[in-house]
């Protein structure tokens, strides 16, 4: 993950990230279970013949073709800063995926993000996707495409939510460590330029299609600009 690799010569030789992984489950209906049938053909101990063995024909009926809802596995990564000496867990870095941010991978998240923030870590929330209900806060909200939680551990239950809107570049987020540490700052929009360029997207991603999810007018153009220029000769 660039976020770790980003941070680790910043932190040794005190701390050092981690990437770790957590395995989700889940499907786009709440809950599918399988191997519970609703309903049970059992075969007796004694056959009998029905009394009438005239049947009546009926009109076949057509398949129609349907999508179930087929449980996925989805495995999410996450960073832990570490105290090299200990192994204590001083921050945790969550970037959300889409998983996090609906059903009952949102549900697991939330649960997580308790845990995380009853204990004595902080907690760096990155949430860079446009669609989807965004994560709770009680007070100070604001509605932005783009948000960036900072959470120390001293400062509960007050925290720093970094809103990011479509033409604003990402924020330079400091990482919380321990008190009287020194704490790195990751620039976050240098980092996503650095991603894209060094994994080709700019090859790769057709940009003659709408973006997904859909914008309102003036950001599909302000979108549609910044696609021309990067295209024009």
């Amino acid at each position: 993950m660039a976020v770790a690799d980003a941070l680790s010569p910043l932190l040794l030789p005190k701390y050092q990230p981690i990437i770790e992984e957590a395995v989700y489950r889940t499907s786009d209906s709440s809950s599918v279970m399988v191997g519970v049938p609703d309903v049970t053909i059992q075969k007796t101990g004694q056959e009998t013949q029905p009394a009438n063995l005239v049947a009546v024909a009926e009109p076949y009926t057509s398949p129609v073709v349907v999508e179930i809802p087929v449980p996925v596995t989805f495995r999410q990564r996450f960073i832990e800063i570490r105290n090299t000496a200990n192994q204590e867990v001083v921050t945790v870095i969550e970037v959300l995926s889409p998983v996090n941010k609906r059903g009952d991978g949102r549900l697991r998240y939330l649960q997580k993000r308790e845990r995380v923030l009853e204990s004595q870590a902080n907690l760096v929330e990155v949430d860079l996707l446009h669609k989807g209900e965004p994560m709770p806060t009680v007070q100070g909200n604001v509605v932005s495409h783009y948000r960036f939680l900072v959470s120390p551990v001293e400062q509960r239950p007050q925290a720093l939510l970094y809103p990011v809107n479509l033409p604003q570049s990402l924020p330079k987020v400091t990482i919380p460590l321990r008190k009287g540490d020194d704490e790195p700052v990751v620039d976050f929009q240098l980092l996503l330029e650095q991603v894209y360029r060094l994994s080709g997207y700019g090859y790769s991603i057709d940009y003659s299609q709408p973006p997904k999810p859909g914008w309102s007018q003036p950001e599909s153009e302000w979108i549609a600009n910044c696609v021309k220029q990067q295209t024009s000769p």
